[in-house]
């Protein structure tokens, strides 16, 4: 039989939640709880990735074609990415551990988006990412054309 998380979980989250204020801990279903709360967590640093791999891909096209006549909309499209970085790292710091390895996630997934929108092979792009987040961030910063 199907629980009440797996047939309607808006009312389901309501009803925890009501739970919780009520302090009626025993009748929480704990096991469904712990779940969510760690899938919220995921949640966040996947968004975080998925805005440092759109700007990575962004940058990575504005370094590799800089003759593009549709580098305005990338121009727009690095500046809003970066703000959504900033952020999201300010409404949720604890992300800051966990930037290392989400640059490198993020920049694999670059690197290949950067070849399917670019036709540039993959291979002509740097291994790892060539710059620092301090770098990607800054509102200053826009790559020389590369090779």
């Amino acid at each position: 039989m199907a629980t009440a998380y797996q047939q309607d979980f808006y009312t389901w989250a309501l009803d925890q939640a009501a739970l919780l204020k009520q302090k009626r801990f025993d009748e929480i279903d704990l096991e469904h709880l712990v779940e969510e709360i760690e899938d919220m967590g995921k949640s966040e640093k996947r968004a975080l990735e998925s805005y440092i791999e759109n700007l990575l891909m962004h940058l990575l096209k504005w370094r590799y074609q800089p003759y593009y006549t549709g580098r305005r909309s990338w121009e727009l499209t690095i500046i809003e990415q970066r703000k959504r970085i900033n952020w999201h790292i300010k409404e949720n710091p604890g992300l800051k551990s966990k930037l290392p390895e989400a640059i490198e996630h993020a920049y694999e997934l670059a690197k290949s988006g950067a070849e399917k929108a670019t036709g540039i092979p993959i291979s002509r792009y740097p291994e790892t990412c060539p710059w620092t987040y301090a770098q990607f961030t800054n509102p200053e910063f826009w790559p020389e054309p590369g090779e």
